[in-house]
């Protein structure tokens, strides 16, 4: 008798490494592990790295009794991620916390994604005498803790060198990490640069990003040097840099050879023919790249050919509506773009934008006057386009917009994710985009924002065959309308390739009732993994017993595989299917 099995063995290798290819590596192990030992071999190369997302409970269950035991030693990288696996870390926890030095004992890199902090610290916990361990990154925390660096340096001691806080600001260490060498870290206030300078001496290459405005002028000339750095970056935009705080900074930093700086400032000293700014970087620097939201009186301040001939060349994209230029060395090697309409009109070239993965709304414009920009990023990743609270869109504007032409796009085939919460409703524009990324598949956006686009055939058809990660957000002030049940089954038949819902009621009705509307609707549609439903519940059982409550109410029973919880510190309903 012949099965897709034995028609599987009769392909040659070649063929199995194709397939794989169109494969996550947890699904390649979750199928093809323990048939032979010609698939084993054949996968073995995914065994060194391990992902834990984008997968069901059950399947998740089975690795973790049948597979990864018998790997672990082979892994040298592992995420666990709960952004889409919504209770992946606790599940991990339960099958490995106890042993988690003995199944990967090689392991060497660790990221930990969508964690309260709270987990965070038990999970540190649990990675004591893992002697290879000397990387860990931490990702999107939902909830804030104090003593997160300390508890990751502790986690196990002497051996970690590598830290990437890739989420809201930390606290700074108060022992001195004398083993870190790469740190990664968002920071709530740019005096704190002075106390993360003194515990962490023998870094070698550090990130920095600060978020909070502040107007106060900070002198780095008490801070301790950093000798051995030779790669620094610093992003704060919200902060008027003087000339001499850079110098000051500069100073301490003397040996550094990869520069990159985003700053905002009114100083001339960094715009003038002078340009006194190169004559300060240290004589070891390499390469540097420089963007600078600059706020000036007139724009003769600005001399746009020294600029262009300083020793890293820079050009200068002017605003006159809001009397602001973005000046920067070209090409833009940085990852985050921000620019105005006017701005954009200026760009000369797409080729210097190659880096640019990320672009955010700036100064609430129009989405159509965002697709100049995108057309700029050819290798975009993600899009957002936010919006003001306050904002309210006048008739006027919204016809004006309608009659704009629509900037035409090339092929944007990394762009994965969109963020919209424009008030305008902006079709043609939406559709556009859509159009041009093949490859799209997570969108977050303000539900009315997607509701008119219920109506219009051909968005309902790109998003149907595209988005597996829905996450619809509160709807936006100057239009509320709220989402409920009644919603759901339209919500179905549109995104038919939905994996990943997340539903925000924040400030709305109970979660109840939506979160069975769901189960009970995609009851169907057996691809859909994880629900998030974030708000306030009138359910008492609901909040002390999740799945016990499913169980009573909805479709599921005791014998599905699924698991559910009510998260008090994030006010979060989680159902992972």
């Amino acid at each position: 008798m012949t099965t897709p099995v034995s028609h599987l063995l009769n392909f040659p290798d070649e063929i199995l490494l194709e397939i794989y290819k169109y494969l996550l590596n947890v699904h390649v192990l979750y199928a093809f592990y323990g048939i032979n030992k010609r698939l084993n071999a054949s996968i073995s190369d995914y065994y060194q790295h391990i992902s834990l997302t984008n997968i069901a409970f059950g399947q998740s269950a089975n690795l973790y009794r049948f597979i990864l035991p018998h790997i672990g030693s082979q892994i040298r990288s592992l995420t666990i991620n709960n952004c889409r696996s919504v209770l992946q870390g606790k599940l991990f926890s339960q099958y490995f916390s106890h042993q988690m030095s003995h199944v990967f004992r090689n392991l060497q890199k660790l990221r930990l994604l969508c964690f309260t902090a709270d987990e965070l610290h038990q999970f540190c916990k649990t990675l004591n005498h893992m002697e290879c361990l000397h990387q860990v990154e931490i990702g999107d925390v939902l909830t804030d803790q104090l003593t997160l660096f300390e508890d990751v340096i502790n986690s196990n001691p002497d051996r970690i060198t590598s830290i990437q806080f890739k989420t809201s600001y930390i606290t700074p260490p108060t022992i001195v990490c004398s083993n870190l060498l790469d740190l990664t870290i968002s920071l709530q206030t740019l005096d704190k640069v002075l106390s993360l300078f003194a515990m962490i001496p023998n870094i070698q290459q550090l990130n920095i990003t600060i978020d909070e405005t502040s107007l106060a002028h900070v002198s780095f000339d008490a801070a301790q040097p950093l000798v051995h750095l030779k790669k620094f970056s610093l992003r704060y935009f919200n902060h008027y840099w003087s000339f001499e705080e850079i110098q000051s900074l500069l100073k301490q930093i003397p040996y550094i050879e990869h520069l990159s700086l985003q700053l905002s400032s009114s100083d001339t000293y960094f715009v003038d023919q002078e340009q006194k700014l190169m004559d300060s970087l240290p004589e070891t620097v390499r390469e540097f790249h420089f963007s600078l939201r600059y706020y000036y009186d007139t724009t003769e301040e600005i001399d746009c050919h020294a600029l262009f001939i300083a020793r890293f060349p820079m050009i200068c994209l002017i605003d006159e509506s809001l009397q602001q230029a973005i000046i920067h060395t070209i090409p833009y090697r940085f990852s985050l773009l921000h620019l105005s309409f006017p701005m954009a009109k200026r760009v000369s070239t797409w080729k210097n934008y190659l880096d640019v993965e990320k672009f955010a709304n700036y100064q609430g414009m129009t989405l159509a006057e965002s697709l100049l920009i995108i057309s700029n990023c050819r290798k975009i990743k993600e899009i957002d386009i936010q919006y003001d609270k306050n904002e309210q869109t006048p008739a006027g504007m919204i016809n004006s917009i309608i009659q704009q032409p629509i900037v035409s796009l090339p092929n944007l085939s990394r762009l994965r994710c969109i963020w919209l919460l424009h008030p305008c409703r902006e079709h043609q524009s939406f559709k556009s985009i859509l159009r041009a990324a093949p490859n799209l598949s997570e969108l977050f956006i303000a539900f009315d924002n997607l509701l008119p686009a219920f109506d219009d055939q051909e968005i309902c058809n790109l998003l149907s065959r595209r988005i597996i990660h829905l996450l619809i957000l509160r709807p936006v002030a100057s239009t509320p309308t709220a989402i409920t049940e009644d919603h759901i089954p339209k919500l179905k038949a549109i995104f038919q390739q939905l994996r990943h819902l997340q539903i925000d009621v924040t400030n709305g009705p109970s979660i109840d009732s939506i979160v069975l509307a769901v189960v009970n609707v995609f009851k169907e549609q057996c691809q859909l993994t994880s629900l998030v439903v974030e708000g306030q519940s009138s359910c008492e059982e609901l909040k002390s017993n999740a799945r016990q409550w499913l169980i009573d109410h909805s479709r599921l029973s005791s014998d599905s595989e699924f698991d559910a919880e009510f998260r008090h510190q994030t006010n979060r309903f989680l159902l992972w299917m």
